[in-house]
């Protein structure tokens, strides 16, 4: 996912400069420049450029940025003259090279002010595909992880019922349910891009308290949640150890609250 953002956001950027001159070259052209063929190439680049981006990543404001381009599409007061992106990136491209002259009725400064709006709406829309891709590929991530450890959880749970009462069974499926909490948890904690601290800062990796420490400090989880899985991770960790004694309701409890947890914890 990290990989995918960084493509994402080096070519928003590209986009941006692109846009900076097509900006400048618009603001040109209201004072009564000479801009032309220049505004034209570069505002259809920079309208292709950024509408196939937003619609390979299946952008949920595709329409309201095809409307910055086209007032017509959904502009209810109708389409102004000279106005939306697709109009004034095109004033003057039937006399390139020559000062335009603008109609009597129209001041440039004020088509260009309008223009603006557009514009500027239009450069959001691209800006906010990162933070709309970003909580979409979170969701993916993470319910992923929540069905590769239901699986285990399930796992562990038939184990359970296979071997009743047989000690190294339900040791086995207190362990197994232990790795399906920690690896969803961690998963959370990278999808999310959080750093854990680590306490005492020596150790070579993160334990569960410091994952457990880190989604609360980042509201992920609260303070009953974190209680409850201090509680069902020292279970998993009595299953591991021979010398603990373990009892078969607790590791019921270790399957079942870890699942449950596991699906509300995203």
């Amino acid at each position: 996912m990290k990989s995918k953002l960084i493509k994402l956001t080096k070519r928003a950027q590209e986009l941006e400069e692109l846009a900076n001159e097509v900006f400048s070259l618009a603001k040109r052209l209201s004072k009564g420049e000479i801009v032309q063929p220049d505004l034209s190439v570069k505002g259809q680049r920079w309208y292709r450029g950024v509408r196939e981006l937003l619609v390979q990543q299946h952008f949920s404001g595709v329409e309201e940025f095809d409307g910055c381009y086209d007032s017509s599409k959904n502009d209810k007061q109708g389409r102004r003259s000279f106005t939306d992106i697709q109009q004034y990136i095109n004033i003057g491209t039937n006399c390139y090279g020559k000062k335009i002259t603008w109609p009597p009725f129209v001041q440039g400064e004020e088509c260009f002010g309008l223009f603006s709006e557009y514009f500027q709406r239009a450069r959001s829309l691209l800006l906010s595909l990162a933070e709309e891709v970003c909580s979409r590929e979170l969701e993916v991530v993470t319910q992923l992880s929540f069905n590769v450890a239901c699986d285990e959880f399930t796992s562990a749970e038939e184990i359970l019922k296979s071997y009743p009462l047989i000690e190294v069974a339900i040791r086995a499926s207190g362990v197994i349910a232990r790795v399906a909490l920690e690896r969803h948890l961690l998963t959370v904690v990278n999808s999310r891009s959080l750093t854990i601290g680590v306490n005492p800062p020596s150790k070579k990796k993160p334990g569960v308290s410091d994952i457990l420490n880190t989604l609360e400090q980042e509201t992920v989880i609260n303070a009953i949640q974190k209680s409850e899985l201090e509680s069902l991770f020292k279970i998993g960790n009595y299953c591991a150890h021979p010398k603990e004694n373990i009892q078969e309701e607790d590791v019921k409890r270790l399957i079942q609250r870890g699942k449950e947890l596991s699906s509300v914890i995203m």
